[in-house]
């Protein structure tokens, strides 16, 4: 029977392996989410508490095998991104046993190494040995998957560059600590000159300083060498953990810290002494030593940085590296440990000098160690309030007058723990106001700006609660921090509330995982006004003139989620404006009001294949787009015939300052939205009509598909889509796309994001045709720049070569056959779950692989199969004739669907 509890008292060897592991998996963005949300909702203080609350939910453990190829049943499939997963013993216990039935078959599959013997009470049992074979079973997993999963981890774009730089600010910064050390070292010297007796205080400082020398001279010698050997740093030589010199160093630290109260009174009757010299050299000391001592910490912040842009697939240092970052992260906490128990008796005596209204059951010296001191506001404009932070009980206090200088300069934060803080070096009387038990916080509210709001239950079981504001960003982080650690909830404003879209709970996947191809579609390039602003690259080559004024309106690497899910607006986006380009670079924006519909004429739908004229009937909702593009927005509406259903509002921005030419668009579009409107098939978007009133050309009317595109419906869901559901998906695009071909409609722009998931998590084929009226607009000879972020996903021959005499090849046209060949690039995206060329960050370098006959690599046999890869190679032959056509493709598609289906049930 297991109890769910985690080892009281781990041992060393298990916070060092802890610390190994997280690392890692912190890079795997398919278990972030997890991560993720035991820290927000447990708040674990170590490395090892955090990989515990994270394993424990179970659930989380089946994301890594199904990395593997080895899906959960639907029956054990979860999401992390719920708010509160709720999950009971019982089901813990369940998912985790899923978890070791699922590692013993892959250890029969042989696609991984027999190992430990797994029990549910390993897990949840609260003994050591047990959590330390959880461990080793997931470093095992960990080792299967990075031989088998190039690009498993994902790292910034510009990781190298910033762990250079990181690097290279650890040398910088290890210099001047050199430095500083010989210059306070001069320092107590000149001070202890004919003192007699020494102080003990400063003598501390003077023998400890040919130690730290001799240490950090070496430690920089040791940074100069690995600075150029970079992904190969031997940190255990560098910073010499098992050697003599860093056990001395360590020590030495420790003794002056334990001396730095007594130092700096010392230092301050100095400061007024009658020789100025003495008095400059004091003024030295108290500037540099309480700096010296946080050089551990420093070590560790930036050692914690590098680690964070280091793959282990990399670096053949990564362990190490892992195991001086917790070397050094137990000295720190260790050293700040004993400052802050110092601090706290040095509180004791002044307490017992400032109070002044007290009650009498609160002792300070019982309330355990002081964590913080510092000056806090109770409102806005309010006196500061002397409040201390210990580890059982919170204390807020008035004061009388303040008798620090007007003229002082600002306290430094962080408030380091061996310094006493702002309140406890003023003089005033204190008055107690709250005593607030640290048990008793119930809730933390934060807020975007400078406010901490604390909730808790008062002796007499009311609710209570009390705001505090800072002066400064360190000051508002710093107490974040430390009540976080004793409030069991804490609320961070979502983002709708957040005054800047940037703060507040980290989203599940970031740009750096946009960066690295994985569960990312292309959607990063296509709204470009909300990534980069007007002033984006786009939009100033479009402003010298670089892009045609005949640019297409319907490039298709603006097609996110057209008729999908709601996206963040940019605030660029504003309600009934069409932005057109001048000859400068202003941008002068026309309101058009809506048209009112006939009123003598009501609506009749006389033709179930004409195209509805819905102007009049559509209302949009909100005041900005639901998504935009640099072509094209899409609102949310409700249209009046079906008032209890959202509809999506596909609206095109003018480009075209020719007459003849937007003539010709009209006319164009026209044609291409009534071939739509008789379109009738269940994986193809329905187009319910148009609508004159939204923008300068008909704007198309759908509905409203809340699932959003398949890329993005796989970033939400794809930890939990078996081999077999991708391929069910696939079936659903072949059939639509069979359709479209049979009704000679070429798609020519077949990409995840153009394909669409219903409520009832069906495939919906949509913006087909559109890149026909490309080429028609723009020629053919600029369809390699119209296609844009497709070029992923694009027919290899669409992309026009240059010949030797540096002219350039007509380019093919779009046919049936480049979907087939997309219709491949697509297999490969939902199989895999990642991008193609999702190893190549910029468009342009896919064009170059493309110009040189590269196709996308190969991902795992347990992602595509021998079967599946063959597939994939025939839809993306060179000769197009050699591609198989829709009807072979739903054949083929569907007979490895069959297949799958067979395995699964001969497997579960």
């Amino acid at each position: 029977m297991s109890f769910l509890q985690a080892p009281k008292a781990p041992s060393n060897h298990l916070r060092r392996e802890s610390a190994r592991i997280l690392p890692r998996l912190r890079l795997i963005i398919e278990f972030r989410p997890w991560l993720e949300y035991a820290k927000r909702t447990k708040h674990p203080t170590s490395s090892f508490a955090l990989l515990w609350e994270t394993f424990a939910l179970g659930a989380s453990l089946a994301t890594l095998l199904d990395l593997l190829g080895s899906p959960p049943p639907r029956d054990l499939q979860i999401d992390a991104d719920k708010s509160d997963l709720g999950l009971g013993l019982p089901h813990r216990e369940k998912y985790f046993t899923n978890f070791i039935q699922r590692i013993q078959l892959l250890e029969l599959q042989n696609k991984l190494p027999f190992g430990e013997v797994l029990r549910v009470q390993d897990l949840f049992g609260g003994t050591n040995s047990g959590f330390a074979k959880v461990l080793k079973t997931v470093e095992r997993v960990l080792n299967a998957l990075q031989d088998s999963f190039p690009g498993l981890f994902v790292l910034p774009k510009d990781a190298k560059l910033q762990r250079q730089e990181y690097v290279q600010e650890l040398l910088d910064s290890e210099q001047a600590h050199v430095a500083t050390l010989r210059m306070a070292g001069d320092s107590a010297e000149l001070i202890s000159e004919g003192a007699q007796p020494l102080n003990p205080c400063l003598e501390c400082l003077i023998v400890n300083r040919t130690v730290l020398r001799q240490y950090h001279d070496r430690v920089f010698r040791s940074l100069e060498d690995a600075v150029q050997t970079p992904l190969n740093e031997d940190w255990d030589e560098i910073f010499a953990f098992e050697d003599d010199a860093r056990k001395d160093a360590v020590g030495a630290y420790r003794a002056i810290c334990a001396n730095y109260l007594g130092l700096a009174d010392i230092l301050q009757g100095h400061l007024d002494d009658s020789q100025p010299l003495l008095a400059s050299h004091a003024q030295i000391l108290l500037n540099n030593v309480s700096v010296l001592l946080t050089r551990i910490s420093t070590y560790y912040s930036l050692l914690e940085k590098i680690l964070s842009v280091t793959s282990p697939a990399e670096s053949s240092t990564y362990d190490s590296l892992c195991s001086a970052v917790f070397q050094l992260q137990e000295t720190s906490e260790n050293l700040d440990e004993m400052g802050h128990l110092l601090r706290t008796m040095r509180s004791t005596r002044i307490f017992k000098g400032r109070a002044f209204t007290w009650r009498a059951d609160i002792d300070p010296s019982e309330l355990g160690p002081l964590l913080l001191d510092d000056l806090l506001a109770l409102d806005a404009a309010g006196t500061p309030h002397a409040v201390f932070l210990f580890e059982m009980m919170l204390l807020c206090c008035s004061e009388g007058v303040d008798a620090r200088p007007a003229d002082a300069e600002p306290y430094a934060y962080p408030v380091r723990a061996w310094d006493l803080g702002p309140a406890l070096q003023r003089t005033t009387p204190l008055n107690l106001v709250h005593a607030i038990p640290t048990p008793r916080l119930k809730l933390l509210r934060l807020s975007d700006s400078d406010t901490l709001e604390l909730e808790w239950i008062d002796e007499r079981n009311k609710p209570r609660a009390l705001e505090f504001y800072t002066t400064c960003a360190e000051q508002y982080d710093q107490w974040r921090v430390a009540l976080e650690m004793f409030a069991p909830s804490v609320y961070t404003p979502s983002p709708s509330e957040r005054s800047s879209p940037d703060a507040g709970e980290p989203r599940i996947l970031s740009d750096d995982e946009d960066a690295g191809g994985r569960r990312r579609s292309h959607a990063r390039s296509w709204s470009l006004v909300a990534r980069k602003g007007p002033r984006s690259e786009s939009s100033s080559l479009c402003q010298e003139g670089c892009i045609s004024d005949q640019e297409s309106l319907l490039s298709p690497n603006l097609l996110p989620r057209f008729f999908g899910g709601s996206q963040d607006v940019s605030p660029l986006a504003i309600n009934t404006m069409f932005p057109r380009h001048l000859g400068t670079n202003e941008v002068v924006g026309f309101d058009v009001p809506p048209t009112p519909p006939p009123e003598s004429e009501p609506y009749v739908e006389a033709d179930s294949t004409a195209l509805l004229d819905l102007t009049g009937h559509v209302r949009r909702d909100g005041s900005y787009p639901q998504a935009h593009g640099g072509f094209a927005d899409v609102w949310r509406g409700v249209w009046d015939r079906q008032p209890d259903r959202w509809v999506a509002i596909k609206v095109l921005r003018s480009r075209l300052d020719d007459p003849q030419m937007e003539a010709k668009m009209n006319k164009r579009l026209a044609r291409e939205l009534g071939v739509w409107k008789r379109l009738d098939h269940k994986h193809v978007l329905k187009l319910l009509g148009t609508v004159s009133d939204f923008g300068p050309y008909d704007s198309m009317v759908c509905p409203w598909l809340e699932q959003g595109s398949v890329s993005k419906y796989m970033e939400r869901r794809g930890d939990i889509l078996s081999m077999t559901d991708r391929l069910q998906l696939l079936c659903e695009v072949a059939e639509g796309l069979h359709y479209l071909h049979k009704n000679s409609i070429v798609h020519g722009d077949l990409t995840g994001s153009n394909i669409l998931i219903d409520d009832e998590h069906k495939v919906q084929l949509c913006d087909f045709g559109l890149s026909t009226i490309v080429v028609e607009i723009c020629g053919t000879s600029s369809l390699t720049s119209c296609i844009g972020g497709a070029v992923r996903w694009a027919d290899a021959s669409l992309y026009s070569l240059s010949t030797e005499d540096g002219e350039e090849q007509p380019t093919p046209a779009i046919t049936t056959r480049s979907d087939i060949y997309s219709f491949g690039s697509v297999t490969l995206e939902i199989l895999s779950g990642r991008i193609p060329y999702h190893y190549l960050r910029s468009d342009a370098q896919v064009v170059i692989e493309i110009h040189k006959g590269n196709k996308p690599r190969r991902p795992a046999q347990s992602f595509v199969t021998d079967t599946q890869w063959a597939f994939i190679q025939r839809c993306w032959a060179a000769e197009s004739d050699a591609r198989p056509d829709a009807a072979e493709v739903v054949r083929s598609i569907q007979a490895l669907h069959r297949a799958s289906l067979e395995f699964r049930r001969h497997t579960y």
